[in-house]
C-alpha cells in the first residue's frame, strides 16, 4: 500500500496498523517501528494474531466486522495488561507497568476492500497516575480506620465490621463468635510514675500481644485509652476464654525497659461474651456483657479472665 509513504502516517505519535479482513498486516507505521523493534517489511501480509498469538482473534475478528458493518468507529476493550501489542516499557520512567498500556481504538478504513485501521494510543502514564491514586484512597481509608499509636483498628471500623460479621453468622445457620475486652490495668499509675511516652510503649506492646494471638479473620481495635476489644469469628465462648488467657498470661511475662536497671511490668483485666440470643440482635449487648466481664475482673483482683454466661 501507498499509504507507508505517507507523512502523518509515519510522523503521528501513535501506532497505526492497517488490516484487510482476515488481519493480515496491509502498513505499520514507524511509530511502532521504533516501539516494537519490528520492521514493517517483516511483519507485511502477516496474520496479526498469528504474529503475536497472545491477541485474541475471535474478538478482534468480530470487531473488525462490526466496524465494517456499521461504517463506524469502535473501542477495543483489552484484557487485564491492557495492550494489544506488547510493548515493554522502561522500569527508569514507569515503577508500576511492565508493558505499555494501550487504549485500542479500530475504524473503517477501506468499506470497498474490507480493510480497517488500529490506533493504539500509549496511556501509561495515565494509567500509572491512576493507579497511584487509587493506592493512596486505598490508605487514606485504610488510615481512617486505624488507630495513629498502635495502627490497630479503631472502634469505628470495628462497629463496621462487627455489624457485617454479626449478618454473614446468622446467613450461615449462627456460626459462634465472641467478643473480649481487655483493660490494661493500674494504666494511670503506669502514667503518672513514669510518664506518657512510657505509657504509649504499654499499650503499643499490648496491641503487638493481642494481634499475635488473634488470626487474620479476626478483629482487634483500640477503643481509646487503655481498653482494647477483639472479635474472634467461628469462635464459641470457650474457645474465646482459651485465647483470652493466653493473651493474658503473654502480657503478665511481658515488661518495657525504662532505665538500665528498672522493667516496667503491668498485667490486663479481660471480660469475654459470646453473641447469643440473649443479646436481642444486638452486637453492642454483647460488647455491654463482655464489659461487666472485665469490671467483675478488676473487682476480683485484676489480671484476670471472666466469662459472662
Amino acid at each position: 500500500m501507498q499509504i507507508n509513504n505517507n507523512i502523518i502516517f509515519n510522523t503521528v505519535n501513535n501506532g497505526i496498523i492497517i488490516l484487510d479482513e482476515d488481519l493480515n498486516v496491509l502498513a505499520w507505521n514507524k511509530w511502532l517501528e521504533i516501539y516494537t523493534k519490528i520492521k514493517e517489511k517483516d511483519i507485511l501480509s502477516k496474520n496479526i494474531c498469528k504474529y503475536f498469538p497472545y491477541i485474541n482473534e475471535k474478538k478482534l475478528k468480530r470487531k473488525a466486522k462490526t466496524v465494517l458493518v456499521t461504517n463506524n468507529p469502535s473501542f477495543l476493550s483489552l484484557n487485564t495488561n491492557r495492550y494489544l501489542i506488547n510493548i515493554p516499557v522502561s522500569n527508569i520512567t514507569n515503577t508500576i507497568f511492565e508493558s505499555m498500556q494501550q487504549d485500542i481504538t479500530i475504524l473503517p478504513y477501506d468499506i470497498e476492500k474490507k480493510y480497517i485501521c488500529i490506533y493504539i494510543y500509549d496511556n501509561t502514564l495515565m494509567c500509572e497516575i491512576n493507579q497511584k491514586l487509587e493506592k493512596a484512597n486505598e490508605e487514606l481509608i485504610d488510615m481512617s480506620h486505624r488507630d495513629p499509636l498502635t495502627q490497630i483498628f479503631n472502634r469505628r471500623y470495628f462497629s463496621e465490621q462487627s455489624k457485617k460479621i454479626k449478618s454473614f453468622s446468622q446467613r450461615n445457620n449462627n456460626i459462634p463468635f465472641s467478643i473480649i475486652t481487655l483493660d490494661i490495668d493500674k494504666f494511670k499509675k503506669i502514667n503518672d510514675t513514669y510518664g506518657h511516652l512510657v505509657g504509649d510503649e504499654v499499650i503499643i506492646k499490648v496491641a503487638h500481644i493481642i494481634e499475635a494471638e488473634v488470626r487474620t479473620s479476626d478483629i482487634v481495635a483500640r477503643f481509646g485509652g487503655e481498653e482494647f476489644v477483639m472479635l474472634l469469628q467461628d469462635c464459641d465462648l470457650d474457645g474465646a476464654y482459651k485465647v483470652a488467657e493466653k493473651v493474658r498470661q503473654d502480657i503478665e511475662k511481658t515488661s518495657i525497659s525504662v532505665h538500665l536497671d528498672t522493667e516496667v511490668k503491668f498485667t490486663v483485666s479481660i471480660g469475654v461474651a459470646q453473641f447469643s440470643e440473649v443479646d436481642n440482635n444486638n452486637i453492642e449487648l454483647t460488647l455491654s456483657r463482655a464489659d461487666e466481664a472485665l469490671y467483675k475482673a478488676k473487682n476480683i483482683g485484676r489480671n484476670k479472665t471472666v466469662v459472662s454466661n
